[in-house]
């Protein structure tokens, strides 16, 4: 097969979906030595294949244009030309031209445009209300990267054809548990600095227990987000704002050794499609505290405590329950050291990847046999 993948997003976004891109090419680099990837791009990126097979072609257009114009507009020509026999979108559209005989895959990654909207900037909120339904509507094979966004999908889209419709979930790194490692006292907060982060009801949380006279240290680190004016006003009055340290976004190398060394992951997300800090904290055999009645209890089950995100008194207390019994649940995470294995072994980039190309093959012959017709 010959594979084109649209990897705009890694001029600029090394989280995130960029994050997600980065790791599951670098598996396909690793189980595929049969096919050739085509990786197109508007302008020059600092990903660097390290297989022949994988080649970046930097696809010009005449002018200067939004990256999804870019995709409607000037990428499908540099797909025939390439002849592309099977086109992975892995943000959530594709082009909407009509592309002979070319097979469309679609990552679906979450439906906050349709949740949260508000959450969103304008120009992304209007992308994925007009590309990304069209999107869907057009691929041959859909991945949404959670059992939880695939009912979200069915919601949203009843009239969709199931069969067509596949989970290749997001992954995770395996790392050994470094046991020498004391774990410190401060929680971990891993996101971007959004509404939907619910960065604000965690800090009122901070505040509540603080009121109470339990003083709890906060490390928040992230990429610099988007309507956040009033998470930076309570940054910055909270009573608690000397025990937060912001460190923004950070290398992967400080993020391992975050991991490794916090006393636990806090993600009181509203929403997520998959919520990949979750499944990393657990590969680090962090604790996690996390939202209840998300996809988060999906990926983490019994191995995360949960509360109410939308009360902070529910998640102070979930933070005040877990520094009561740290110890006890630090050895929890020691005696479950075989099923945690097993779990992160379940999620790791390698089978992402074998699931993705399996449903690039499945895209394929959906192709050929409309082609048949």
């Amino acid at each position: 097969m010959r594979i084109g993948i649209d990897i705009k997003c890694l001029r600029y976004n090394n989280a995130g979906i960029g994050r997600y891109l980065r790791s599951i090419l670098s598996a396909l680099q690793e189980i595929d030595s049969t096919n050739e990837y085509f990786l197109f791009t508007p302008s020059a990126t600092s990903f660097k294949p390290e297989k022949e097979k994988f080649k970046v072609v930097v696809c010009k257009s005449k002018i200067k244009q939004p990256g999804i114009l870019w995709q409607q507009n000037t990428l499908p020509s540099f797909i025939r030309q390439n002849n592309i026999d099977v086109f992975w979108g892995p943000e959530q559209t594709i082009p909407h031209a009509k592309l002979q005989n070319v097979a469309k895959v679609l990552t679906v990654h979450d439906f906050v445009y349709k949740r949260f909207p508000k959450t969103m900037v304008k120009s992304v909120l209007l992308i994925n209300k007009f590309f990304g339904n069209m999107s869907i509507k057009k691929a041959d094979v859909i991945c949404p990267v959670s059992e939880f966004t695939q009912k979200e999908l069915f919601r949203f889209f009843p009239k969709i054809q199931k069969e067509n419709v596949h989970v290749v979930s997001c992954g995770v790194d395996s790392c050994s548990p470094k046991s020498q490692i004391k774990r410190n006292n401060s929680l971990l907060f891993v996101g971007s600095l959004e509404p939907r982060k619910n960065l604000e009801n965690l800090l009122h949380a901070l505040e509540i227990l603080h009121d109470e006279g339990h003083e709890i240290p906060l490390t928040i680190t992230g990429p610099t987000g988007w309507k956040n004016t009033n998470i930076h006003k309570k940054l910055e009055k909270t009573s608690i704002a000397g025990n937060v340290q912001h460190l923004g976004f950070v290398t992967e190398e400080t993020l391992n050794e975050l991991y490794d060394t916090c006393a636990a992951v806090i993600f009181p997300s509203f929403y997520e499609g998959f919520g990949l800090p979750v499944l990393e904290a657990i590969a680090h055999r962090a604790p996690v505290l996390t939202t209840q009645g998300s996809v988060m209890e999906e990926i983490a089950g019994k191995y995360a405590t949960y509360f109410d995100a939308n009360n902070p008194a529910s998640i102070a207390s979930a933070i005040k329950n877990f520094y009561n019994e740290r110890e006890s649940r630090y050895n929890e995470i020691k005696a479950s050291e075989g099923e945690l294995q097993g779990l992160v072994n379940r999620y790791s980039w390698a089978n992402a990847a074998r699931a993705l190309l399996e449903q690039f093959e499945v895209a394929l012959a959906i192709q050929k046999a409309k082609g048949a017709k």
